[in-house]
């Protein structure tokens, strides 16, 4: 291999301030000095001939006294055509530097010391390539280098807009022209689920807490890789997580006091707007700011790119679900409103009445979790519940205007119990704790109501409407409306004080495990949004199907695709022994001791496969398996006459497709391999996917990918889980709680044919498998009975009812 000394090296940082997703960030204040200052700072430590920071003619005069006070000089060129500006600094600047290293304005944490091993193993192991980066570090802490005469001659070579705006792809997209090296970072700086970036403004956010948490470290900077990623190690630090509670007059202080707590719990984010209006709200903020809240975690202005964003709103408007679902995942919490329905992810914690389905959602009721012990119930508790009402608190928050708490404070002190009223007046701080100095608390249905209860209180809910009966009889709370607040009618329950003790509540709900929302935030926070797999509509995603406490689900409103639209599981990852420990520990038995039974199944799907083709054909047809495993369908194809292709992204599984039954293959998920490149044609006669296809994240793209590699009349056949079998139809809740969080498509035999139509395939025929009648609860006795089990599955096979089925379709046209 060549190695060899460049001569001179020239570090470019390159810096616009035209960004439309986060206008002049560059400008930004990022502790005491401007985000590009990091940038250039970080790279300075970097052994280098010359150092330019590169910008658009627009930019130079706001950035050149930036790049004066770190020491770098300036180079101005056409604001889109960023690779014609580094081909013209290489020209007239520096032209005697062979090497340039490139970095970006907008990542004021650069791994430095990953710069500088690049240029080392660039030298020592790649020097014939033009282009060499490190893979897998976090986004925004890496950079690439060119050698400056291969820079000039992409130049020369290219047209694209894209090659010019982003420079690197001038060389790297063009194989046939220059060499290009992407190495796997050393360990000490692989993090590449880590964002260190700053595009948007969650991500200056995100930047800001960083530089705090290292600053309060006392790390210097420029910091050290070491130091970014152990500052990186919770969740929450990780991810912009965004909580927006109820400021609004007249909703209680209770959501912005939980809101509050969970970000100094979480460092996290709050969204309090200027124009807010709950009248307790800035001694709240302030208190809470006293606890250790930072300026910069309240956030008063709206802009994307959260990792999740939590509402806490008493009851969403259609207008506040919209905006808010624009900033990233929404989690909406205790939410009573109509539209709650629109978020991604629905947690109860304060007990409420079933959601009803909506016209629109006839089968999409209730949250995805419903957790009561999430409740901060108070340390302090009363030793023995009240024998006697002494004392009283009436807290009735904005429920003031219906006239409840001077009622219920009325009617308490003609009998002679001393009673304090709480409100925007008489506000107590620190409540929850100062509870159980009373005997007993008159409050409305909410957190008042469970933190009293918790502090063993007696608890007495004032109603203002129907709903609030309904809840305080549902959860185990007496419950006057405004007409019983009399002297008369109170006496009864203060001279019996049991009657007010809630021991449903206390048995339900204290004897559980107390556990963290901090806690179980983090599980949300490290969820994963979708949109559908067939359309790839971000924009519009859908009416909610089904939740779970793991995922939610939506029906695609274009293609009618059932589809994951959020999972709370961490990302799955597909390891060498896929098909060994974890396919035992699944089935009983590894995928080779199985191989017999799959290679009979696969016959049977030849037979399929083969009635499609016309008769006169004889040649032999060339079969692609995508997803082959250890090949026991390429072995059924080929007792067929088919010529056996596979891909499988499994190693082991492929030398063993490649070394025991001699069958090509190549590493590779779903279709993504030259086809013409690796075995030396174009294209195949059939294409298979057996229970591959659901794991695809975007069929927007597969799909076309496999109708490219298929000849015209090419058969392609797939299977997979039903959505609308015996298991879903009548065990609907356990389906999708069972559904793996690697399926994103839930196909359905109905439409399968519109979803196959619009990428050029007819649809030949539907095959479902998987009969399970067994599984439709009012049989599953009479299924015992072997002559009554057949007419069932007779009965599931004519409607289509199997768990899982087959498609047989043919490619007709070229996807668009």
């Amino acid at each position: 291999m060549a190695s060899g000394k460049f001569n001179r090296t020239a570090i470019v940082v390159q810096c616009r301030l035209s960004s439309t997703r986060l206008p002049q960030k560059a400008l930004k204040l990022l502790g005491q000095k401007e985000c590009l200052c990091w940038t250039l700072d970080a790279m300075k430590k970097v052994p280098a001939a010359r150092y330019f920071l590169a910008c658009d003619y627009d930019s130079k005069s706001l950035l050149e006294p930036i790049a004066k006070k770190c020491g770098w000089e300036i180079f101005a060129g056409e604001r889109d055509d960023v690779l014609g500006r580094f081909c013209a600094l290489i020209e007239s600047e520096i032209s005697n530097c062979d090497l340039i290293v490139r970095a970006t304005g907008d990542n004021p944490f650069l791994f430095w010391e990953a710069a500088e091993a690049s240029i080392k193993d660039f030298e020592e192991n790649h020097f014939e390539a033009d282009y060499f980066t490190y893979s897998g570090l976090p986004h925004g802490s890496g950079v690439e280098l060119f050698k400056s005469a291969s820079l000039l001659k992409a130049r020369q070579l290219t047209d694209s807009p894209y090659d010019k705006e982003h420079v690197g792809p001038s060389l790297y997209r063009h194989p046939e022209n220059f060499l290009s090296v992407f190495k796997s970072a050393p360990k000490e700086f692989c993090a590449p689920n880590l964002r260190t970036t700053i595009d948007t403004f969650a991500d200056y956010k995100r930047a800001q807490r960083l530089l705090f948490y290292l600053q309060e470290k006392s790390v210097k900077p420029p910091f050290s890789a070491k130091e970014i990623v152990s500052a990186l190690e919770s969740p929450f630090m990780q991810k912009a997580f965004l909580i927006v509670p109820s400021v609004k007059a007249g909703r209680g202080t209770g959501h912005l006091r939980r809101a509050l707590s969970l970000a100094l719990k979480t460092k996290s984010f709050v969204y309090i707007p200027q124009d807010f209006s709950l009248a307790q709200g800035a001694a709240l903020i302030s208190g809470a700011k006293k606890k250790g809240l930072e300026d910069f975690q309240i956030v008063s202005q709206l802009s994307g790119g959260w990792d999740l964003v939590l509402l806490d709103l008493f009851r969403s408007s259609k207008d506040e679900m919209k905006t808010f679902k624009k900033l990233g995942p929404v989690c909406s919490l205790d939410d009573g409103g109509a539209f709650c329905q629109e978020a991604d992810y629905l947690l109860d914690v304060i007990p409420s009445m079933p959601r009803s389905a909506s016209r629109q959602n006839p089968k999409a009721g209730g949250a995805n979790f419903f957790a009561p012990q999430f409740l901060d119930f108070p340390k302090n508790r009363r030793p023995s519940f009240p024998k006697k009402i002494k004392s009283a608190l009436v807290c009735v928050s904005g429920e003031t205007r219906w006239g409840l708490s001077q009622k219920a404070v009325n009617a308490a002190r003609a009998l002679g119990v001393q009673t304090l009223e709480v409100s925007s007046k008489n506000p107590v701080d620190n409540l929850s704790e100062k509870l159980f100095s009373y005997d007993l608390i008159a409050t409305h249905y909410g957190f008042t109501a469970f933190e009293a209860a918790a502090a063993n209180c007696a608890v007495l809910l004032l109603s203002s409407s129907p709903l609030h009966k309904r809840l305080a009889k549902k959860y185990g709370f007496k419950c006057l409306d405004k007409n019983s607040l009399s002297p008369k009618k109170m006496r009864t329950l203060f001279e019996n004080p049991s009657a007010l003790e809630n021991k449903e509540f206390k048995t339900k709900y204290l004897s559980q495990e107390e556990r963290s929302l901090a806690d179980f935030a983090a599980t949300i926070l490290s969820g994963q949004k979708f949109s559908c797999p067939v359309c790839r509509e971000k924009e519009n995603d859908g009416r909610i199907f089904a939740r779970t406490k793991s995922h939610s689900f939506r029906r695609c409103p274009i293609c009618k695709s059932l589809y994951l639209s959020f999972s709370a599981d961490s990302r799955v990852q597909y390891e060498e022994d896929y098909f060994g420990a974890e396919y035992k520990a699944q089935y009983g038995r590894t995928y080779l001791d199985d191989f017999g039974s799959i290679k009979t199944q696969g016959e049977r799907r030849c037979k399929e496969i083969v009635k499609i083709f016309p008769r006169r054909a004889k040649e032999k047809k060339r079969l692609l398996d995508i997803g082959c495993a250890y090949g026991p369908f390429l072995a059924a194809a080929k007792d067929f006459g088919f010529e056996p292709f596979g891909t499988d992204i499994s190693q082991s599984a492929l030398e063993y497709v490649k070394n025991q039954l001699g069958f090509e293959c190549v590493s590779s998920s779903f279709a993504d391999f030259d086809v013409k490149k690796t075995f030396g044609f174009e294209r195949f006669d059939v294409v298979t996917m057996w229970y591959v296809i659901e794991h695809c994240q975007d069929l927007k793209s597969l799909l076309p990918r496999v109708s490219s590699m298929l000849k015209n009349g090419g058969v392609f056949a797939f299977s997979t889980p039903s959505a609308s079998g015996v298991s879903a139809r009548f065990n609907r809740q356990s389906f999708f709680e069972s559904s793996p969080r690697d399926h994103y498509t839930l196909w359905e035999p109905r439409n399968a044919a519109r979803i196959l139509r619009r990428f050029g395939f007819k649809l030949i025929k539907i095959v479902p498998t998987g009969i399970h009648p067994e599984r439709i609860g009012f049989f599953k006795n009479l299924c015992k009975k072997p002559f009554i089990f057949k007419l069932l599955a007779l009965f599931c096979k004519a409607f289509v009812l199997g768990d899982t089925f087959e498609v047989y379709c043919k490619k007709i046209k070229d996807a668009e």
